[in-house]
């Protein structure tokens, strides 16, 4: 998700004494992409809301005998940290009750949601492209006392890595999922989900085998790296280039007080608008077969129109958005898609444009160049130049590699859609009484509405205008979770009203 969302810690503090160690414990490592200066700094909390009214004690049993299975007892381990500042995973002998695989909270409500002080305030479509008041502002609603809210929370204490809260109300409930981003990324949790849900409903021999609980499945993408330059190679920033740009951006983000981190739904009507506008671009341009761009292309050249116009009228200034991209699905010699893989990936895709260049293309023709890019960052032999170089990076700046310039404003970029989290996470075996046909809009025993935020203040981020694409719910809208300085909102809602 935000693997290069470079994160500087504040926290000054003098260290409790942490835990002792078990001697029945298992040690095992934390692998080098997994322990990343970002993903020290972020602990998610997940929400979803289903409309049914689930059993928690199901959902709690069903996630803990996952993490009991062999390979995955790895994510039921706790965090501990070395003499020589590297981490380490502990795993228990046996879960029990004083040592448990997840740590579950349960809250019971006599009261719908509409009643609910928070939540109350989940997001809700409305037929229109609207925005709501960001993840972070709900995330106290997810977290027991006993959650942990950052990386010292979780080696200061023998927290499991996973927590599980629910919220029982009247119509309907709230299942939140908080783990730091050290344990997995997005595609890995999606495979979490899957067997859980394959738990949940007794087909545990159908859980998929779990790789990675001593070796680092990435040290597979080394053995075999193709002798040719990675397309951007002349790009790299070495550790000097790395300090001045990040000291530079990290300024810029601290003189810009006006950060919003806003959650927006767009209805399916005006996705199909915005579509059908950009290929219609392209269609003009093309004598034949009109080429193919994605929803996500388009979001992405979106996003870099609405940076660009940040800049100002007439800037020059050369901008790079940065996406996330998975490589399980691409770099077939290395990944099989019967095994789950739930670590850190450290692959991402660079598209650089100039402000004046894409502040009035054709949205169409820049969602085009913005999968030229991809296609050619995410061949096997480039996702695997990547990794190498991302090794080197790693113990240079304790960050995947970075392409990019000293002076170029960046942005980050994360389309979640793939991992399809909605369909992944079943709970149909764990419903109690379900929603009423007349009012359902979603699927039976999955949720109809999920989000995602980071509850700590104790971090700064170097990067300030994020993109998110959480993904879409079962009436075709389309979500997102955006953090941008607020003239940056105005530059988007005002080229998205177009298509209300």
């Amino acid at each position: 998700m935000s693997s290069l969302l470079s994160c500087l810690p504040s926290n000054d503090k003098k260290q409790p004494l942490m835990p002792e160690t078990m001697k029945s414990d298992d040690v095992i490592p934390v692998h080098l992409f997994d322990d990343s200066a970002a993903a020290r700094g972020i602990v998610l909390v997940w929400t979803f809301r289903f409309e049914d009214i689930l059993n928690p004690q199901k959902l709690r049993d069903a996630l803990s005998e996952l993490f009991g299975m062999d390979g995955w007892r790895k994510l039921g381990g706790r965090f501990r940290m070395q003499p020589d500042g590297g981490l380490e995973i502990q795993v228990p002998k046996r879960f029990s009750e004083e040592r448990p695989a997840v740590l579950f909270t349960q809250e019971n409500h006599d009261i719908p949601m509409s009643e609910h002080s928070l939540a109350s305030k989940l997001p809700k479509p409305n037929g229109k492209i609207t925005t709501y008041p960001g993840p972070k502002e709900l995330c106290s609603l997810g977290l027991s006392s006993k959650a942990p809210q950052n990386m010292d929370d979780y080696v200061n204490g023998d927290t499991p890595q996973f927590c599980l809260h629910v919220h029982t109300f009247t119509d309907g409930t709230l299942v939140f999922i908080t783990h730091s981003h050290i344990s997995t990324d997005l595609m890995g949790l999606a495979s979490i989900f899957k067997a859980w849900s394959l738990v949940l409903a007794g087909k545990s021999e159908n859980v998929a085998p779990m790789a990675g609980y001593r070796q680092d499945i990435f040290d597979d993408m080394l053995k075999s790296a193709p002798e040719v330059r990675h397309v951007l190679a002349d790009r790299i920033l070495d550790r000097g280039q790395f300090d001045e740009w990040s000291t530079r951006t990290l300024s810029a983000s601290q003189q810009c007080p006006d950060i919003q981190s806003r959650t927006l739904c767009i209805p399916k009507h005006s996705l199909d608008k915005m579509m059908q506008e950009a290929i219609s671009h392209l269609a003009k341009e093309t004598q034949n077969t009109t080429p193919f761009i994605s929803e996500g292309d388009v979001f992405t050249a979106i996003a870099c129109q609405t940076l660009a116009k940040y800049q100002g009228e007439g800037s020059h200034h050369e901008l790079l958005t940065i996406m996330a991209v998975d490589p399980r699905s691409r770099v077939k010699s290395v990944f099989s898609p019967d095994v789950a893989y739930v670590q850190n990936s450290p692959t991402n895709i660079f598209y650089f444009c100039r402000a004046d260049e894409v502040m009035d293309m054709p949205t169409g023709k820049l969602a085009l160049l913005v999968r030229q890019a991809i296609q050619t960052q995410t061949t096997e032999e480039q996702l695997k130049i990547a990794t190498a170089l991302s090794v080197d990076s790693m113990k240079a700046i304790k960050m995947p590699v970075i392409f990019g310039g000293i002076d170029v404003t960046a942005q980050f970029m994360s389309n979640w859609t793939k991992g399809n989290l909605v369909e992944k996470l079943d709970f149909s075996p764990a419903i109690e009484r379900e929603a009423a046909p007349e009012t359902r809009r979603g699927k039976r025993g999955h949720s109809v509405y999920y989000q995602a935020s980071d509850p700590s203040h104790n971090t700064v981020s170097v990067i300030s205008s994020v993109f998110v694409v959480v993904g879409k719910d079962y009436e075709g809208n389309t979500w997102f979770s955006n953090s941008l300085p607020a003239e940056m909102w105005s530059h988007l809602m005002e080229y998205l009203e177009q298509f209300q």
